[in-house]
């Protein structure tokens, strides 16, 4: 990536310019960077193994034991719901586009600083991590805070400071039988934590980044699939690139079991971040997807592609984006997506690609958005029911006009358009399905920026249900529809529900 050039998850530009807290909140950029440095971690933050538990009662804890003992985990238990990535929650149906309407908020939690991972909801809980370093367990019924761990966060130096945005997995740890919470921290570890209290089971090194310029950070949600977990390699800001790749490593025990680094090992090498979130396809086999390589090779080694991989991380595969569709700021930042035979995923040139798992060849691609550059890209990955794939995006032209962002719904053979929505802000977090026939996706900048939600029929707006600007997606569980924002964490639902 260039300098001055959004970066991926271009959230970390977008900070400098886009985190409007629109209730009550920040005013402007400006006011958040004077709060982020006034506001320090606690002294006992330092110690960042050690879980601080409010009130972690002895039904919650037996709770959680029993419920370890069965799998697999119901909720939403890691992002885009899990390996597939289908984003779907076929179970969830109360919530459709008649009832849409009636939602209240029945809780909300903020910390005064952005969330941008999405809840993670097991086991009658939510899990989630804040841009303050903290992660959180919460009350799915209250909102209240029933433990509590800090992970870390980098502080702004060659690029803005981050917390914790890597999105949680709910799975039980095959070594002790009990339900564990896998999430990257802002220090450069990925934590295994019992679910009942946060305490430490194992930590494990992605990449620990150095107290001079930010270079890494943990931007990928760890994947859980066949007794190991899969976690992404990035950079913080490209300031400066780091060398990419992908680990993995035991779920019971966090050794590591294997590395691929996407660049060629030499000073002069370094890109090809893996961003986003680790896929398995059913079949078992492993999918990444990068970032450009180095300002002089964009396409150095395995950058700007789709790779597949088996369980030990041996590449058997891999999809570059052409040339002649490549951008100056080309990463593939949107995850892979499984649907029938075909992985997809959406790059930032504002191309959604659809390749055949077999042969790694393209089959279909379709433009959602324009081309990165303010705002103008495609991050986000599809919500997939089975049929149709549902996709976000940034800028781009339905029927002659222009709109900040929209949301469409594509058929999965071919990406023949079924309906396009405009929205007023630039769709950059993942839309979320539940099986009522609602969507949900947020908008991270536009007037106002929020959560919204739409009719998966027909495309048509119902409401905009919440503000604030809005990367993590949103979740559907416990027969409630969970957002997170600049704003907070809150639980939506109907009455006696």
């Amino acid at each position: 990536m260039t300098a001055g050039q959004a970066v991926p998850h271009d959230r970390n530009q977008e900070k400098r310019s886009l985190w409007r807290f629109t209730s009550g909140g920040v005013a402007g950029v400006a006011v958040l960077c004077a709060s982020l440095a006034l506001t320090a971690a606690p002294a006992s933050a330092t110690a960042s193994v050690k879980a601080s538990t409010v009130k972690a009662s002895t039904t919650e804890a037996s709770t959680a034991t029993a419920s370890s003992k069965t799998a697999p985990v119901v909720g939403w238990p890691a992002y885009l719901d899990g390996p597939l990535h289908a984003s779907y929650n076929a179970s969830q149906t109360v919530i459709t586009p008649a009832t849409a309407p009636s939602l209240t908020q029945r809780w909300k939690f903020a910390t005064g600083f952005p969330f941008e991972a999405s809840p993670t909801v097991a086991d009658g809980r939510v899990y989630i991590g804040s841009e303050n370093g903290w992660f959180y367990k919460l009350s799915v019924d209250t909102g209240k805070v029933l433990a509590k761990v800090y992970l870390g966060r980098q502080p702004a130096l060659t690029c803005p400071a981050n917390g914790i945005t890597s999105t949680a997995t709910v799975a039980v740890n095959p070594h002790n039988k009990a339900l564990t919470v896998y999430v990257a921290g802002g220090d450069g570890y990925l934590y295994a934590l019992n679910a009942a209290t946060l305490r430490r089971e194992w930590r494990s090194v992605i990449g620990i980044p150095s107290t001079k310029v930010n270079d890494y950070y943990d931007w990928s949600s760890p994947t859980v699939s066949h007794n190991r977990v899969y976690i992404g390699i990035a950079s913080s800001c490209d300031k400066p690139l780091v060398r990419g790749g992908l680990l993995a490593f035991d779920e019971g025990t966090g050794k590591k079991l294997g590395q691929y680094l996407t660049v060629p090992a030499g000073a002069t090498h370094y890109g090809g971040s893996v961003w986003s979130s680790i896929g398995v396809a059913p079949g078992g086999d492993i999918y990444a997807t990068t970032g450009n390589g180095p300002r002089y090779n964009q396409f150095l080694q395995n950058s700007d592609s789709i790779l597949k991989f088996s369980p030990t991380l041996k590449l058997l595969g891999s999809y570059k984006v052409p040339r002649r569709q490549a951008t100056a700021d080309g990463d593939f930042g949107g995850s892979p997506v499984f649907f029938g035979s075909y992985v997809g995923a959406c790059n930032k040139n504002g191309i959604f690609y659809a390749v055949n798992q077999a042969t790694m060849k393209v089959v279909w691609w379709k433009r959602i958005a324009n081309a990165a550059g303010g705002m103008a890209e495609c991050l986000a990955a599809p919500a997939y029911n089975g049929t149709d794939l549902f996709l976000g995006g940034s800028k781009t032209t339905i029927d002659g006009t222009a709109y900040a962002g929209s949301v469409q719904e594509r058929l999965a053979t071919n990406g023949k358009l079924v309906w396009a929505t405009g929205m007023t802000g630039s769709v950059i977090g993942s839309p979320a399905l539940d099986g009522g026939g609602v969507l949900t996706a947020g908008t991270f900048g536009g007037s106002p920026a929020g959560v919204f939600l739409i009719d998966a029929a027909s495309g048509a707006v119902i409401e905009q249900l919440t503000t604030g600007a809005t990367f993590g997606q949103s979740v559907f569980a416990s027969n409630r529809l969970f957002t997170a924002n600049s704003n907070g964490v809150a639980a939506w639902g109907l009455s006696g529900t």
